[in-house]
């Protein structure tokens, strides 16, 4: 070993150590963790202030409701997930046929889009007694519903994601020869990926509030039907559980969407500083 290698070596064991950095809470660990604080602070404050518990349940209660028959939570949000996402498949349908003819159309565009930007003047609560008349007691006009909610946002940004494509790459497709459909399917919809992602991951939980609103104009089942009746029989504890578990799905499925986003739009800025 050399002189200056030994010279070297000494300096840097001289050198102050950087200290090491605490490793990262992950923010589903601080989520729990604040929820776990909410609802301890809110158990006290509820107790200490003798409110009646059908004006405000602890959270005890709500929890001990939720373990007293889940089945009947899981049977309405059985009913409940599959009208939103039936509704959301529909939404996203909608959306992106309205976003490709807006693409590549003008004239389509010109016609379209003030139509679907006015639609959202239209209160879809409004409409959904309507719809039930229309429809009858049943599965489809809930599905209408949670599609008119979620449709707006999808089709915003699938316009705007299939419009972003390099103009560049659109002209060197079209000069060696490249027919429209694979200018659409291998150009036009990669870039639009992570536009389609961000209007799902608003889609899916505008869906689920449709859902619940469209059970609350008539219906039999789902978590917005037993949120009202218990609401009637001042059973406010079993309508603070189903409101938990409408909660909990809508968050596990924003979860599930971010996750697919990461998987699909891996090379966006946004997911490579997250990884």
């Amino acid at each position: 070993m050399s002189t200056t290698q030994v010279t070297e070596r000494a300096a840097a064991a001289r050198r102050p150590r950087a200290p090491r950095r605490m490793p990262r809470l992950r923010p589903v660990v601080i989520a729990v963790a604040a929820v776990a604080v909410l609802t301890l602070a809110t158990e006290i404050v509820v107790r200490a202030a003798h409110v009646a518990p059908f004006v405000f349940p602890p959270p005890s209660a709500v929890l001990a409701e939720l373990a007293a028959d889940p089945l009947l939570f899981a049977r309405a949000a059985l009913v409940t997930v599959s009208e939103a996402a039936a509704g959301l498949a529909l939404g996203a349908a909608l959306a992106l046929a309205f976003a490709t003819a807006a693409t590549h159309s003008r004239r389509l565009d010109q016609l379209l889009t003030p139509l679907v930007v006015a639609s959202q003047t239209v209160p879809v609560i409004a409409l959904a007694p309507l719809l039930v008349l229309w429809m009858g007691y049943g599965s489809p006009p809930k599905v209408v519903v949670c599609a008119l909610i979620a449709f707006f946002p999808m089709a915003v940004t699938a316009r705007e994601g299939l419009r972003a494509t390099d103009p560049q790459l659109l002209l060197l497709m079209r000069s060696v020869g490249a027919s429209p459909r694979d200018v659409f399917w291998r150009v036009r919809m990669p870039f639009a990926l992570p536009y389609l992602a961000a209007g799902a991951r608003t889609g899916i939980t505008l869906s689920l509030v449709g859902a619940v609103v469209a059970e609350w104009t008539g219906a039999d089942s789902g978590l917005g039907y037993l949120v009202l009746s218990a609401n009637a029989r001042l059973a406010t504890a079993q309508a603070f559980a189903a409101i938990v578990v409408i909660t909990a799905i809508g968050l596990l499925a924003y979860a599930a969407a971010a996750l697919l986003e990461r998987r699909l739009c891996w090379w966006t800025p946004s997911q490579k500083g997250s990884s």
